[in-house]
């Protein structure tokens, strides 16, 4: 009896595989993803080897480019509306400290970078 409940289902699974899928529907792997993280700082290594800080103070959102072969790079958005660039060898966010304010970090491709287009 059971064998006969599972055959009636087949028919109903093969009718739902060949439902065409939407087109309009963003893929997936294309989309930023993002967390919000309470950290104090940022700390980077420059392509030139010098240590940075940036104390995450009035950063608001950092976001990671993926698809950039060459090295790391960063944007960084401060709440006034300021923009940083970094191209970078290593990073480390440091999570404890006296100034330590929720950031939102997101992973995202080259092409939705958040810095304004330019004419």
């Amino acid at each position: 009896m059971k064998a006969w409940k599972l055959l009636l289902t087949i028919p109903v699974i093969a009718a739902l595989a060949m439902v065409p899928q939407d087109p309009q529907s963003p893929d997936p792997s294309l989309a930023d993803q993002a967390s919000v993280a309470s950290i104090s700082e940022l700390q980077y290594v420059n392509l030139q080897g010098t240590a940075n800080v940036v104390s995450a103070r009035n950063v608001v959102e950092i976001r990671l480019v993926e698809d950039h072969t060459q090295h790391i790079r960063l944007e960084l958005l401060y709440e006034n509306g300021d923009y940083s660039l970094i191209d970078a060898q290593g990073f480390h966010l440091l999570r404890n400290g006296p100034s330590a304010r929720e950031v939102r970090l997101v992973r995202g491709r080259q092409a939705r970078m958040r810095f304004p287009k330019l004419p």
